[in-house]
């Protein structure tokens, strides 16, 4: 029996790189708070660290974690104010170093309300944290709780207690949520995707469902069977929405995952099946329009071989040597006779951008050779 390969465990530091690496953090955390001092000065009441660093128990790439505290009383800071100089504050520590990991601010009042309930998010920041920055309001807070001035209280054990089961309730319903959401948005988009290829309008959520069987359950592209579980999970997905249903068994899950699965493999293969029926259609149209061209031509200039297959030959000789049309038009011609003959055996091989350039070409070439050989005028080789 092959024995398991041995996971890498971590180097442990020695004492003197712990202390070089904590103050090469320490360093980059006081630029940090002298820029955010610079720009929010009025506003930080304090600015803290805390985390694995404090405690002694970092590695090399571990972060540090800051917390800045809004002083709110001498301004009413909202949601959106507070999100704002997160968002400032996060862009400058990125700039500084990647392992300055910034937590959300708070304000006094959010801090005080958790000294009040005792929170034990709490006692951990004020045990582990240390103020890099302080307006008198963290370390005395940190002095008292040293002291057992601030005991866990009763109130915040009952609401932890509380929070708990509502906590696995909303685990339950955003997991049920998130499987329903994930199944109707993987079988619309795909859907979307395929109606959108055969150039139809992009329908809106509401009536693909509607485009679906119209242009391809009735066209027999889609079975039947594929459109009910699209049907099936639309209304799984507004039962859950509208909160008609809040458990599921696993088993029932597994079926819609099932359902939606199969789908997207059908929208999957129909693209596939479109895609080289286009491709096919576009090869061979270009083969056709430049053979009949370049005949054309060459019949006019009574230069046509009868055998077909001296046809390259005759188009360097006589149209590119004699400068009816540039050296390229001839890579052009081999080109397309190269894709027809590739996607009589391996379609997937040629990329539908290069079949798609293709047809540009021939369509400039075409018409070149129309304009010159009209006016039997040689144009100057490129």
């Amino acid at each position: 029996m092959a024995s398991k390969p041995k996971s890498k465990k971590t180097k442990k530091l020695t004492k003197e790189e712990k202390e070089k690496i904590r103050k090469e953090i320490f360093k980059k955390a006081e630029k940090l708070k002298k820029q955010c001092l610079e720009k929010y000065k009025d506003l930080i009441k304090t600015f803290f660290v805390f985390g694995s660093y404090l405690r002694d128990d970092f590695t090399k790439d571990s972060d540090l974690d800051i917390l800045v505290l809004l002083d709110d009383t001498k301004m009413r800071i909202t949601e959106e104010f507070k999100d704002n100089i997160a968002q400032e504050i996060y862009k400058i520590a990125k700039n500084i170093d990647k392992r300055l990991h910034i937590q959300p601010p708070w304000t006094i009042t959010e801090f005080w309300d958790m000294v009040r309930l005792s929170h034990p998010l709490l006692h951990t920041i004020l045990r582990d944290g240390w103020a890099l920055y302080d307006q008198g309001f963290f370390i005395p807070m940190k002095k008292l709780l040293e002291r057992g001035k601030i005991p866990a209280s009763l109130e915040a054990v009952e609401l932890l207690m509380a929070s708990a089961p509502q906590k696995i309730e909303r685990a339950r319903n955003v997991k049920l949520y998130q499987i329903s959401e994930d199944c109707y948005y993987a079988m619309l988009n795909s859907s979307q995707a395929v109606l959108m290829y055969l150039g139809k309008q992009i329908p809106d959520p509401k009536n693909t469902p509607k485009a679906v069987k119209e242009y391809l359950v009735d066209t027999k592209l889609l079975k039947e069977e594929y459109y009910k579980f699209l049907e099936e999970v639309i209304k799984f997905r507004k039962n859950v929405e509208h909160k008609k249903i809040k458990k599921v068994s696993g088993e029932k899950v597994d079926e819609f995952l099932n359902k939606a699965e199969r789908y997207v493999k059908q929208m999957r293969r129909i693209y596939t099946v479109l895609q080289n029926k286009r491709k096919r259609d576009i090869i061979d149209r270009n083969y056709e329009i430049l053979l009949k061209s370049t005949i054309y031509t060459l019949k006019k200039l009574n230069k046509l071989p009868p055998d077909p297959k001296d046809l390259p030959k005759a188009i360097k000789k006589e149209i590119i040597d004699k400068k009816y049309l540039p050296k390229s038009y001839l890579v052009t011609f081999e080109k397309v006779i190269s894709m027809k003959k590739i996607q009589e055996k391996d379609l997937v091989k040629i990329p539908e951008r290069d079949i798609e350039l293709t047809r540009s070409y021939v369509k400039k070439f075409v018409d070149m050779l129309g304009r010159t050989i009209k006016s039997k005028e040689p144009i100057q080789n490129k």
